[in-house]
């Protein structure tokens, strides 16, 4: 009888043993609450760059040029304005002040550049606030911020022909009596009301030339896209091992931004005349938008895991640019591809 005893304890012992190891493997494979932090790389794409043309043409009308204007001041019925302005002393050859005004030159409108896929890098930490249950399941849920980091870049270019026509006008620097007419210092910008030095309204010379010309423009952007996201997250354990979740809350991005262009216009006739520009625009502006991320996670130890994550980034498009060129980074819908290592604290 003491011997069936004994080795009853012996199995009773045996059993309670088993299922505490089995428990405490089971907390040692599980995920701590508390703390995490999770670092890894991201593969975004869905970016877009439309380059754009601002330049606004030359305003029609007697008497407007593209380096100046002789235009009807307060006294309409009088032969002399002093609603006349100009912008360079070359301008001036002896008693005649030249105005131009060229039409029809050749511009490239508006360019596509693509981004494609670029790859980051993306800090994120969280704690956990609560756990509840759903259908017999336990869910974790908490409160997430992070860090992200891109670089991106696009470039464009394109050509366009065309005919243009240069008109030269010239008005008098002689006043009714012979005087000379002293101009102000360019540049000088009469107005409507006055009053200012008088010059004839009527231009006593006018000519034009009429030529082909083609205009080329390469533009390029880079951008280095600083992320910042803060948010909610619920997630819920599949296996022992493995578990799934969930996250979404505000983003807003960063576009520490830069557009580079030369643009230069060649015509076939001397007469008219070519040109060449180079110019550097810089921007950085916070774009507000949201996320939304789902994510597999597999741990290793109840400290170690590793996961991946599919999110869709939405925020405000960025868009900058001056002298006559203009570029929008379309940040409306990035998406991307998460891999990296989690720790539990």
């Amino acid at each position: 009888m003491s011997n069936h005893s004994s080795n009853a304890r012996r199995v009773a012992v045996l059993a309670v043993s088993t299922v505490a190891a089995v428990s405490v493997r089971g907390q040692e494979l599980a995920p701590e609450s508390g703390a995490w932090l999770r670092a890894g790389g991201v593969m975004r794409s869905g970016m877009k760059v439309q380059f754009h043309d601002t330049a606004l043409p030359t305003p029609l009308g007697a008497g407007i040029f593209q380096n100046g204007y002789v235009l009807p001041s307060v006294g309409t019925n009088s032969p002399y304005t002093w609603n006349w302005g100009y912008q360079s002393a070359s301008q001036i050859t002896g008693n005649t002040l030249q105005f131009q005004r060229l039409d029809n030159a050749p511009r490239v409108g508006g360019l596509s550049g693509n981004i494609g896929s670029e790859f980051g890098g993306e800090f994120r930490g969280g704690l956990e606030v609560v756990q509840f249950e759903v259908k017999k399941r336990t869910v974790k849920f908490g409160v997430e911020g992070g860090y992200g980091y891109t670089t991106v870049s696009a470039g464009a270019s394109g050509t366009a022909s065309g005919t243009a026509t240069l008109t030269t006008t010239g008005y008098t620097l002689v006043g009714p009596n012979d005087e000379a007419i002293i101009p102000p210092l360019p540049p000088f910008s009469g107005t409507f009301g006055g009053p200012g030095p008088l010059i004839p309204r009527d231009p006593i010379s006018t000519g034009s030339i009429t030529g082909t010309g083609t205009s080329a423009l390469d533009m390029h952007l880079s951008a280095h896209l600083h992320i910042i996201k803060a948010g909610v997250y619920f997630e819920t354990p599949l296996t022992q091992r493995l578990s799934a979740g969930v996250s979404f809350g505000y983003c807003t991005i960063l576009p520490d931004a830069q557009l580079s262009f030369t643009e230069s216009v060649t015509y076939s006739d001397p007469g008219l005349p070519s040109s060449s520009v180079s110019r550097v625009v810089r921007r950085s502006d916070w774009r507000p938008g949201g996320y939304f991320e789902m994510r597999l996670q597999y741990d290793f130890t109840k400290h170690l895991g590793v996961y991946v994550a599919g999110q869709v980034e939405f925020n405000q498009d960025c868009t900058f640019g001056d002298y006559g060129r203009q570029a929008t980074i379309k940040l409306g819908g990035v998406y991307g591809g998460n891999v990296g290592v989690r720790w539990t604290f």
